[in-house]
């Protein structure tokens, strides 16, 4: 990554790739039709069966990073690591399946400069339903491993807990809590790492300017999986996630909600049984570590 040498402001965006090529390239072009390019592209690829196409050479800020297949987290991990020793100050994780506005790098520029030592993520909407927050943010609650926190909210705001979709990060926070926790591999690391990032002092916010909005296509690279593939990582990171951030009652309660929500996930699917073999690893990886 290259950026002015008297630039005070360091951006590099992280797109992390599974496979997915269609919509990596349509996330490039949005983001070469910006109208402030004062910002870096690394795409980190988790290991893709299918080759990076040739189209990526057509733009002179992005570079691309192939890496093993390793999960979510160890592949924005790797190009934070890329970037921050290339000397970036700010890094804006951002998944391929994505689409927003021409002000959209423009705006966090400026949110970098009003806020300079703060993680922020947008309102994320559905592609589908634009009108309709997938995601936007909040605080922490029993409720927030099972239910996407959709508030739209009026002002720049003080929370918890954003989403990886689209983070803002500085590079500072970054690296103090030592980034992505790779133990989640998928899911919930976003949560675990602003959760730790406040525990350091960092503030975390959810901007609502509209420039900044984004709309997700949300899981495609689960597409066409069925049903229990991806709930064997959600098991598996929520079980984590659960030991970690709760604790008493709190925690009880959790575990408690899920088991529920895996018997709703039987009854709402009894055309496709989940492997019991599957299920008991995914509890076992996440009673792993701490």
């Amino acid at each position: 990554c290259m950026w002015p040498k008297d630039a005070n402001i360091r951006l590099c965006i992280v797109i992390p790739v599974y496979g997915n090529w269609g919509d990596t390239l349509e996330c490039l072009r949005l983001l070469a039709g910006q109208r402030e390019r004062n910002f870096q592209v690394i795409v980190s690829d988790d290991g893709s069966p299918e080759p990076a196409p040739p189209d990526l050479d057509q733009w002179e800020f992005v570079r691309y990073l192939r890496n093993p297949h390793a999960g979510f987290a160890a592949t924005c991990n790797a190009a934070a690591r890329e970037a921050c020793a290339a000397g970036a100050t700010h890094l804006f994780f951002l998944n391929n399946d994505t689409e927003f506005g021409a002000e959209f790098a423009g705006g966090w520029l400026r949110h970098i400069e009003e806020n300079p030592d703060a993680i922020i993520s947008p309102h994320v909407f559905w592609y589908d339903r634009p009108e309709e927050v997938w995601f936007s943010g909040g605080r922490q609650s029993i409720l927030v491993p099972f239910f996407r926190l959709t508030r739209r909210y009026a002002a720049l705001t003080e929370v918890d807990i954003v989403c990886g979709c689209a983070l803002l990060a500085p590079a500072r926070r970054w690296q103090e809590a030592l980034g992505f926790d790779e133990t989640y591999v998928t899911y919930y690391e976003d949560f675990d790492f602003t959760l730790r990032a406040k525990a350091r002092g960092a503030r975390v916010y959810v901007t609502a300017d509209e420039r900044l909005n984004v709309r997700h296509k949300v899981s495609r690279s689960f597409q066409g999986t069925g049903v229990w593939r991806k709930q064997y990582r959600l098991l598996a990171s929520r079980v984590l996630f659960i030991r970690r951030h709760y604790a008493g009652l709190a925690k009880y309660t959790c575990f408690a909600l899920l088991c529920a929500q895996m018997m709703a996930t039987l009854v709402l699917h009894p055309w496709e049984l989940p492997r019991v073999g599957l299920l008991r690893a995914a509890v076992a990886e996440g009673m792993r570590g701490e």
